[in-house]
């Protein structure tokens, strides 16, 4: 591939992706650079950060359409994955979108700033790296052409749950995961599984339990949930506090919508 295709092809991409792509060239590192340098210079791509590119789009006087903050956050590090809210809004759940963008690493990369936006990584849960780093739970997305990484539905379910912190806090959370259609909750239960938080179990066998009859959950997954929940009082939010649903022993805010088994009581 020519030089040039290539930059009219790619709106976001890596030093290593433009390599791959004119290899069929024999081109060199310093060929490389000189064309990074080059088009630097004509004001035609800009670097995100060391490696990383965006071109620039030029219509009338203005730098034209921004980039997808999305598919470049999933190049934000080798093997970044989209996570937590932003796995939330590549997957269309997400009921606000912010301009902070959370993708999981376990490389040693650093937030950074781009276009008014905030790239933010989190390194994953430690007991990920016992089962492949957590590539079990990590699909590929098109963002018009360009294929992303992105933490699986169920995965991404128990993570915001988990860290309600990087997700948009609990009442974000809770309506984005109201928009959920389907899942696979033995998938689910198996993400939690391996994790081995019990105030995780809490609140994913709560939110399942919300939502058993439309995400078809069966009892026996909320009954493995329960036996790996905490005997003791947890909170969802500490700061918000609420009631006590007894059977997960877990603390949520007071305007939750209730689980079936209080409905029906």
């Amino acid at each position: 591939m020519k030089a040039e295709t290539f930059l009219t092809t790619h709106r976001i991409f890596t030093r290593d992706e433009l390599t791959r792509g004119l290899q069929g060239r024999g081109v060199s590192a310093a060929t490389v650079s000189s064309h990074l340098a080059r088009w630097r210079r004509q004001g035609r791509i800009a670097a995100v950060k060391r490696g990383l590119f965006v071109r620039i789009d030029e219509r009338e006087g203005t730098h034209g359409p921004p980039p997808d903050y999305l598919a470049l956050a999933s190049r934000m590090a080798p093997d970044a994955v989209l996570a937590y809210h932003t796995a939330l809004e590549a997957h269309g759940l997400a009921q606000s979108t912010f301009e902070q963008l959370t993708y999981a690493t376990w490389t040693s990369t650093r937030t950074l700033a781009f276009q008014g936006r905030r790239f933010v990584p989190v390194r994953p849960r430690a007991p990920l790296r016992r089962h492949e780093h957590g590539e079990r739970w990590v699909e590929h997305l098109d963002r018009a052409g360009m294929e992303v990484r992105v933490t699986t539905v169920e995965r991404t379910v128990a993570d915001v749950l988990d860290r309600l912190d990087v997700a948009g806090g609990v009442h974000e959370v809770w309506r984005s995961l109201g928009a959920v259609a389907a899942l696979d909750p033995v998938a689910l239960e198996d993400y939690v599984r391996v994790l081995g938080i019990r105030t995780l179990a809490a609140k994913v066998g709560f939110y399942l339990e919300s939502r058993q009859q439309t995400l078809v959950v069966p009892a026996p997954t909320l009954e493995r949930l329960d036996a790996a929940s905490p005997r003791a009082p947890v909170f969802m939010d500490r700061a918000l506090g609420g009631r006590l649903v007894r059977r997960w022993s877990l603390i949520v805010p007071d305007d939750l919508t209730p689980p079936v088994d209080e409905v029906s009581a």
